[in-house]
């Protein structure tokens, strides 16, 4: 009853709100605002410019107001001003988002994701992207959307999601091919070479075509900067196929058409690896040398190793083994600082985009008509009625609800207690553990003490490891997957279901409980969502029959998937997880 009266209540002032929007919606008459706006396409510095000389103070309403955010965050962005404040950009977002017109709402959440692309924070700039996407579809924007397309796949590309880079890079070049946009064609061209690069030897030809094709293109429209891109590209894939002079070509012709010749770090490795590859050792660590001053730790690590082999090559093998260990010192900090990166944060940003798409869309639709309140009134009284006679009935079952809901609700207290306790035991032995490691490499101490040391770490690790389990299984995940199980048992089916965040958790878990085997599991076979959900799932108690309820697939399913990634990896069909972990 209560439901309907407030839906009832929601669309009434839901009809209201629209004839209010109606009367008060309108687009800016401010000319200083559309004299920028005409600017900002061929004169951006100019139009910046205008923008900056207005006095807000002069304008008349919201709209105005909403237009000059916009305006300013756009004619920023294409002067390569770096923001650092969405304050702007968000208010400009809130107005358009009200208003309803889907081609500036599509420009807001556009230059809002190119804001959180300048903040670093790419999750929420790759949410404002998807949402800019859909709209402008709506549009004939058909070069913002290309503008789009290319953050959206940069961004994927960044995360290693490339099978989504490459998917609309494709999307990317055909408005492209459509609008005749050579340095747009070429970028995403460019992409899809380095996409194809990165999948190995078999696609090299492929990549090779791709990054060619892009630099025809670019050759004849003088962008310096997207050339330097794809000649360090070319460079690389040279390398790669043996080619040596080939790589040099385009290393050189890469350093060349880089603004800044001295912190051009990467350029460097790429010149300095050519070099290696065609035997000029001299040469090659003379660049190679001069890319060590990037604060890059990825790129310090490989050129510590290529450095290392040409130290091995002219007979120092001391100096070729020092020179190892700095880059892998180098990749395992890579490795920690990549760690929090905001890779599981995509998904959630995809996810998020969909359902502001759905709220703006309903948003949307305040063509209400007035002749359906009557119906609704009148199927309110009849259910108040309903409920009335039928309230007797129900209240007892309701006591019952009530009885048993605090008596579960006491269980879950007790079990989150005990779980928290389990955690905060967790935090200590992490600590004692980490103690004792800094112990171990202390130079204080004997080897007789080092030897016990050893065996106290080994025994606390296994400790550690037995709790994180007995964690799992006190956890509120745990009890969630033994119902939705019981739920399956009992009645076939299950309303509950595993979110994204406690997928996550899952994860964590295991890799911790198997010293972090997942992760390397993960990283060395490129695991998709779903088998990474069922390797995980496979390491609890759980029978491997009962995991189809968890993942909303059938056994079959399950099994096909199972020994389909086991053949893929090298292993035996029906090989369990478990063993295969222990030989990683």
């Amino acid at each position: 009853m209560t439901y309907r009266m407030r839906k009832s209540k929601d669309i009434i002032l839901f009809l209201v709100a629209f004839l209010l929007l109606a009367c008060t919606a309108r687009q800016s008459n401010n000319k200083q605002l559309i004299w920028a706006d005409s600017l900002m396409r061929s004169l951006p510095d100019s139009a910046l410019s205008v923008l900056q000389n207005i006095s807000t103070q002069e304008f008349a309403s919201p709209a105005d107001s909403a237009y000059y955010a916009l305006l300013l965050t756009q004619a920023r962005d294409k002067n390569y001003v770096v923001q650092v404040d969405d304050s702007l950009i968000r208010y400009a977002v809130a107005h358009y988002d009200k208003v309803g017109d889907v081609k500036m709402r599509a420009s807001a959440h556009y230059y809002w994701g190119c804001v959180y692309r300048d903040m670093n924070r790419q999750a929420e700039a790759l949410r404002e992207y998807l949402i800019a996407a859909s709209l402008t579809k709506e549009t004939v924007e058909k070069r913002q959307l290309g503008l789009i397309y290319n953050n959206i796949g940069y961004i994927y590309y960044v995360q290693n999601f490339n099978e989504k880079a490459d998917s609309v890079y494709q999307l990317m070049e055909g408005i492209a091919q459509e609008l005749k946009d050579t340095t747009l064609w070429a970028e995403s061209l460019s992409r899809q070479g380095s996409i194809a690069f990165m999948k190995g030897d078999n696609y090299f030809s492929i990549a090779e075509q791709r990054l060619l094709d892009a630099f025809a293109m670019v050759d004849r429209v003088d962008n310096n900067g997207i050339k330097a891109d794809i000649s360090a590209m070319l460079s690389r894939l040279y390398s790669r196929m043996e080619q040596g002079e080939k790589a040099l070509f385009y290393g050189k012709l890469n350093l060349s058409l880089r603004k800044d010749t001295v912190r051009a770090y990467r350029a460097f490795l790429i010149l300095g690896d050519a070099y290696y590859r065609i035997g000029q050792y001299d040469s090659a660590t003379f660049y190679l040398n001069k890319s060590l001053l990037s604060k890059d730790y990825g790129r310090k690590s490989d050129t510590y190793m290529r450095l290392a082999d040409i130290a091995m090559l002219q007979g120092n093998a001391a100096l070729s083994m020092q020179l190892e260990r700095y880059s892998s010192a180098y990749k395992d900090s890579l490795y920690q600082s990549r760690r929090n990166a905001i890779t599981d944060k995509i998904v959630e940003a995809e996810a998020d985009a969909q359902v502001t798409l759905q709220q703006l869309y309903y948003k949307g639709r305040l063509n209400m008509y007035l002749y359906i309140f009557i119906p609704v009134i009148i199927i309110i009284v009849i259910i108040v009625f309903f409920l009335y006679r039928k309230n007797k009935q129900y209240r007892g079952k309701y006591d019952l609800l009530q009885k048993n809901n605090q008596q579960l609700e006491k269980v879950n207290q007790d079990l989150s207690q005990h779980y928290a306790c389990l955690q905060e035991e967790i935090t200590q032995r992490d600590l004692e553990i980490e103690n004792l490691r800094k112990e171990l490499v202390s130079c204080r101490i004997d080897e007789e003490q080092r030897e016990k040391l050893r065996v106290e770490l080994d025994e606390m690790v296994l400790r550690r490891k037995a709790l994180v389990k007995e964690a799992f299984l006190h956890s509120p995940l745990y009890a969630k997957m033994q119902a939705i199980i019981k739920d399956h048992l009992d009645t076939d089916t299950s309303d509950k279901e595993i979110s994204d965040q406690e997928w996550q958790e899952l994860i964590v878990s295991m890799d911790s409980q198997w010293n972090n085997a997942i992760s390397r599991f993960h990283v060395k076979y490129q695991l998709s969502k779903e088998e990474l959900y069922l390797v995980c799932l496979s390491l609890t108690d759980f029978p491997f029959a009962h995991l189809a309820y968890l993942m909303h697939s059938s056994r079959r399913t399950l099994y096909r998937k199972k020994n389909a990634l086991c053949e893929r990896i090298g292993f035996e069909q029906n090989s369990e997880f478990k063993e295969i972990l222990r030989k990683i």
